[in-house]
């Protein structure tokens, strides 16, 4: 595992048990719901979630498709275990996975999301080129995640704290239309959401 793999890692292992409280319902279950919405999830359909954290999307997913969630940080995947464990959630299972190495085949999924987490990687482009690799070709793949503000005043905001924030792991001023341009993706569906519409759920078929 590189070092900003191992940083990343650190910091949400820290903040994992305060995690839930953060991104809990009260600001982002909008995001989870739309983005889900996005995935066109079909009977029988296996999902890749890609950042899974603590595994508050789980319990929205159809109970009749296959989820796979996996996460740099273990102390957060735990909390997924008992939150799997809590709800009796059948049909999903979580493991410890590097993004940037996916440890799985090509064509793999029927769907993959990036939920809260292309921001948190310190390379998006590598991971998202991994997502596109292992999603089956014509299938969705969604991000539901925080950009640069197309409004001036919250876009300097972002780009003045960018250091600080990319310090912490989090990317504050990273810009959708380059990212998807970079790794060959199209705008299919895009939706602002959550408090303030301050975050993008976005899907793109995956066109090989």
């Amino acid at each position: 595992m590189n070092k900003p793999s191992k940083l990343i890692e650190g910091i949400y292992g820290k903040i994992g048990p305060i995690y839930n409280f953060i991104y809990g319902k009260l600001l982002f279950n909008e995001g989870r719901t739309v983005a889900i919405d996005f995935l066109n999830i079909k009977k029988n359909h296996r999902i890749l979630e890609v950042g899974v954290g603590t595994g508050l999307t789980l319990p929205l997913y159809p109970k009749d498709c296959e989820i796979i969630g996996i996460d740099l940080s273990e102390s957060m995947l735990k909390e997924a275990e008992e939150l799997i464990k809590k709800l009796k959630i059948r049909n999903a299972k979580v493991k410890k996975m590097n993004a940037l190495k996916l440890e799985f085949p090509d064509n793999h999924f029927d769907g993959v999301l990036g939920n809260l987490f292309i921001s948190a990687t310190t390379y998006p482009v590598e991971a998202l080129m991994e997502m596109k690799r292992v999603c089956k070709p014509g299938a969705m793949i969604v991000l539901m995640n925080h950009f640069k503000s197309e409004n001036k005043v919250l876009a300097t905001l972002e780009r003045a704290i960018e250091p600080v924030a990319s310090a912490a792991g989090f990317h504050s001023a990273l810009e959708m239309e380059p990212l998807l341009k970079k790794t060959g993706l199209k705008v299919k569906e895009v939706q602002k959401v959550n408090m303030f519409n301050l975050w993008t759920a976005v899907s793109m078929v995956n066109e090989k």
